[in-house]
């Protein structure tokens, strides 16, 4: 049998480089070109720094590609093993149906644990890089798009008039900004003496740096309302324009999806003994280990079916998808379902379960070749026999 086990091990490799790197360029396609090209024709980015923008995008997309890889190179091999009677050769030379299946599920877990590790280092180290790339070609172009009496609308809730502008201090005078509310219509109005945009060293937004001015607002940002009318000057003032034009992701290098599972384990530590609300770093804290271990439950399940259905290389690919999207269900239900209905920890390792669940009574049904219904008995049994010997 270890020449078999050795097998299945090699064949695997071919399929999941090839359908981890379709899935891959599909993503790609679909999310990030776009966003590319704009960065390449109408940001002026350079050529460099749009490559650079998509190779930083490459380890999120990558973690979620990786199960999905292995899920099809399962569905492929054993589906072929299954529609050349391979399987039936195994059973007549006297050996259990799990014998083709164990030895993958221990590469899935190590695959799993990997996957937990690589997660924790390139998500953050992705996301990071691609924050301050994004704000360095901001910075960038905010000194080249601020010229002498024209209107700036490229910054997302200002408007930007610049009176005059030093060539060799890009220091800028006479500044008009107004302030945008929900609705597009200015409802806070500063004149400034002086202005100099500079990018803030800790997060890497753009500021402007104003002095000698006067600030007028009219309401609210929410709700214009004429008979509030608010007047003040100041010496100097500060204001982030990069607070509201980041879309390719959570702005904050200190968000949950860009810090370690060390330092967000911290955090929800922290702010559970000041009482504060933990529901979206848990989620992602748990997000960080049951995403890689999909890769587990999608072998669990994936081989039973692949071996039921015979799926050769044009099936396998097909249901592979679907086992995808119910998995995706679970994930999106879970991640963005009514808040308090799932805990935290059941909404993000929902779906494992579940597949693992699923793939444990297909595997029984195959060693055994009962009936759905006998099985499921069967199982239920164990369980209440577990429960009272638990209680005793």
């Amino acid at each position: 049998m270890p020449v078999l086990v050795r097998y299945f091990l090699l064949a695997v490799w071919a399929p999941f480089f090839i359908a981890t790197g379709t899935t891959i360029f599909v993503f790609n396609l679909l999310y990030s070109l776009r966003e590319f090209l704009d960065y390449l024709l109408v940001q002026r980015a350079g050529v460099a720094n749009s490559f650079l923008m998509l190779f930083y995008l490459q380890p999120g997309y990558l973690i979620l590609a990786m199960p999905i890889g292995f899920l099809v190179a399962i569905m492929i091999v054993y589906g072929r093993l299954s529609s050349d009677r391979e399987v039936v050769a195994v059973q007549a030379a006297g050996f259990p149906i799990s014998i083709l299946i164990w030895p993958m599920v221990g590469a899935a877990i190590l695959f799993s644990v990997f996957m937990v590790f690589f997660w924790d280092i390139s998500l953050p180290w992705g996301n990071n890089s691609f924050l301050k790339l994004q704000y360095k070609i901001i910075n960038e172009k905010s000194s080249v798009i601020l010229r002498e009496k024209s209107f700036v609308k490229d910054f997302e809730g200002y408007v930007l008039y610049v009176g005059q502008k030093d060539a060799k201090t890009d220091l800028l005078s006479n500044v008009t900004i107004q302030l945008l509310d929900d609705k597009g219509y200015p409802y806070r109005v500063i004149v400034a003496k002086t202005g100099k945009m500079e990018q803030n060293p800790k997060n890497f937004h753009v500021m402007m740096l104003l002095t000698d001015g006067v600030m007028q607002q009219i309401g609210t940002a929410k709700k214009q309302n004429m008979d509030e009318f608010y007047q003040m000057g100041f010496k100097t003032c500060s204001l982030d324009l990069s607070a509201n034009m980041l879309k390719g992701g959570p702005g904050d290098f200190k968000d949950s999806r860009n810090i370690s599972i060390r330092e967000l384990a911290a955090r929800i530590a922290d702010k559970k003994g000041q009482k504060q609300d933990v529901h979206y770093d848990e989620i992602e804290f748990y997000k960080k280990m049951s995403m890689p271990f999909s890769a587990l439950a999608f072998v669990i399940v994936g081989i039973p079916l692949a071996l039921l259905a015979r799926a050769g290389s044009f099936t396998g690919p097909f249901l592979a998808v679907g086992i995808v999207v119910v998995y995706w269900l679970f994930d999106l239900f879970g991640e963005n379902g009514p808040l308090g209905v799932v805990a935290p920890f059941w909404a993000m390792w929902l779906p494992d379960i579940f597949f693992v669940l699923v793939g444990a009574v297909l595997i029984y049904w195959l060693n055994y070749k009962q009936s759905f219904k006998t099985v499921f008995l069967a199982l239920l049994g164990k369980l209440r026999s577990l429960s009272r010997n638990n209680k005793t």
